[in-house]
């Protein structure tokens, strides 16, 4: 690394490596967040199934109204 061309290529690299990094770690938050709302949406059905879809529909009004 004793010439400008030597520190340049380790600085790419680096560069490359971090920006790796950085997108591996965006995409498993972005995995995360959709297994959180998959997860909600089936707690939500489950629970429109058990008190029907017009006892979902009429507290979502309420809620919406307050």
């Amino acid at each position: 690394m004793e010439t400008f061309g030597g520190a340049f290529k380790l600085m790419l690299f680096v560069y490359a490596v971090a920006a790796v990094i950085a997108l591996l770690t965006a995409w498993i938050i972005k995995l995360i967040f959709f297994f959180i709302q998959k997860r909600n949406g089936r707690a939500a059905a489950r629970q429109s199934a058990k008190h029907g879809p017009h006892a979902t529909a009429a507290k979502a009004h309420a809620k919406s109204t307050s």
